[in-house]
């Protein structure tokens, strides 16, 4: 990993493989954006606290996965809430609703980690020891989970030669959407990961970016809903995100 790496983007596709290894039904539709979705690129946090729920897709199956909980709070502003290799602070000992984060967590120096996969009822109650780098504070985050039952709209198959839109439908609870295609076993080879404000009607991918995969039997499909909190902290903006994630397994690019 290269020094001025990105950590979480490389971090969630390492999990992703670990997932691959191993109803509530909601009618209710955002207001969707109609415009074109341009991904943006975001700074100004210094520190994310988040717990996303996950589940699986395969054919029309869903099954839920292990909640992934991180924290890390970074030296500089953190690009897409994903801090930069050697840039994460000692924040000392960390907990939520009670159970202690793992510190170094992933193999990254100064990230914490729920190494147990609970699953986590709102409220989120952050409690954070502190050091000289980062002072002690505690944060009850009372933003519940986003939601998503649309996943039936998503294709099994795309042709990868031409752009490809997917639709979004039923999800609710959520400010950012994170997505990208990712396959299935090692090499690792993965899409861009587009970030996107809002609530989009529709995620997109160009034949340029598809083509990083390329014709591949076994793609997934990984697709965050994120919603956002953030506070000033000591003095820095840090974001206290709830989450829900799909992997839809088995895509097949032609």
């Amino acid at each position: 990993m290269k020094t001025k790496g990105i950590i979480l983007p490389l971090l969630f596709i390492s999990i992703f493989l670990t997932f691959n290894a191993c109803k509530k039904k909601d009618n209710s539709s955002p207001e969707p954006d109609n415009t074109t979705n341009t991904p943006t690129t975001q700074t100004g946090n210094y520190a994310v606290f988040a717990s996303r729920k996950q589940a699986i897709i395969t054919s029309t199956l869903i099954s839920s996965l292990d909640n992934f909980s991180t924290a890390y709070a970074s030296s500089s502003t953190l690009i897409n809430n994903s801090p930069t290799v050697g840039s994460l602070l000692d924040m000392g000992a960390m907990n939520l609703n009670g159970t202690i984060f793992q510190k170094n967590a992933y193999s990254v120096a100064n990230m914490y980690g729920d190494s147990t996969s609970s699953t986590f009822n709102t409220p989120h109650n952050w409690i954070i020891s502190g050091t000289s780098a980062v002072p002690g504070f505690s944060y009850s985050n009372t933003n519940p989970y986003p939601t998503y039952t649309g996943y039936t709209a998503i294709a099994d198959s795309f042709i990868v030669s031409g752009n490809i839109t997917i639709p979004l439908t039923n999800y609710s609870g959520s400010d950012e959407i994170e997505t990208y295609f990712v396959t299935s076993t090692n090499p690792v080879a993965n899409t861009s990961i587009q970030n996107i404000t809002g609530s989009p009607a529709s995620i997109n991918f160009t034949s340029t970016d598809l083509s990083i995969i390329g014709v591949n039997s076994n793609v997934s499909l990984v697709i965050n809903f994120y919603k956002n909190n953030i506070q000033t902290i000591n003095g820095k903006s840090y974001n206290f995100r709830t989450g829900y994630g799909i992997i839809k397994s088995n895509i097949k690019f032609r």
